[in-house]
């Protein structure tokens, strides 16, 4: 018989207000550096450019969702001289609820790549 994992909560522990504190610092990081965000096999893959600050930005937003989402695994990771961050769930509910993260960043994302070039955003790497 192969043993079942405990099950895991799919929600975040964070208040309201918290939430609304968290939400700010995420835009205010995308306003600055988010270039892509899109849903993989297990997740979310959201793309930052390498900007002043944006990786240490990136890695402490990344541990407090560790602590609130628990449900999610969150790696960030250097690669080609962006910084990614993908989300993934261990389970269909959980990739379910990864996906569903960061509407308001996925709009953020999809305006900067139609601003014209030089608008201080670059488009997402391949």
């Amino acid at each position: 018989m192969k043993p079942t994992s405990p099950a895991v909560l799919i929600a975040c522990s964070l208040g309201q207000e918290g939430q609304a504190e968290r939400g700010r610092r995420w835009r205010s990081l995308a306003e600055r550096a988010l270039t892509g965000v899109a849903s993989t096999r297990d997740g979310l893959r959201l793309i930052f450019s390498a900007t002043p600050g944006a990786e240490a930005e990136v890695r402490d937003l990344a541990g407090l969702e560790m602590e609130c989402c628990a449900f999610a695994r969150w790696t960030v990771r250097l690669i080609d001289g962006t910084v990614v961050l993908d989300v993934t769930g261990a389970n269909p509910e959980a990739v379910g609820a990864v996906q569903a993260m960061f509407t308001d960043l996925r709009d953020l994302a999809a305006i900067s790549c139609r601003q014209p070039p030089g608008s201080g955003h670059p488009p997402p790497s391949g």
